[in-house]
């Protein structure tokens, strides 16, 4: 099990994650924090939008089941 010590520098507070098997994050790379009730940190690699470069209607889809009419318990 790896072993990370955080400390304060400025108003921040810094964790340097050390590397495993030869991996370690890359440097100068933007991630998502979220903060769990149970103390856990999740860092979550920032990736560019894949919908900003898209055509309007290019991931449309057609409604296959618009013809359906709903029967049983679905109608509850």
């Amino acid at each position: 099990m790896l072993i990370a010590r955080s400390r304060l520098q400025g108003n921040a507070v810094v964790i340097t994650l050390p590397p495993k098997d030869g991996k370690k994050p890359e440097p100068n790379k933007e991630y998502l924090v979220e903060y769990s009730k149970d103390g856990t940190i999740l860092l979550i690699p920032k990736i560019t939008d894949p919908f900003a470069a898209a055509t309007i209607g290019e991931f449309y889809e057609e409604d296959k089941w618009s013809d359906m009419q709903p029967e049983g318990r679905e109608l509850s």
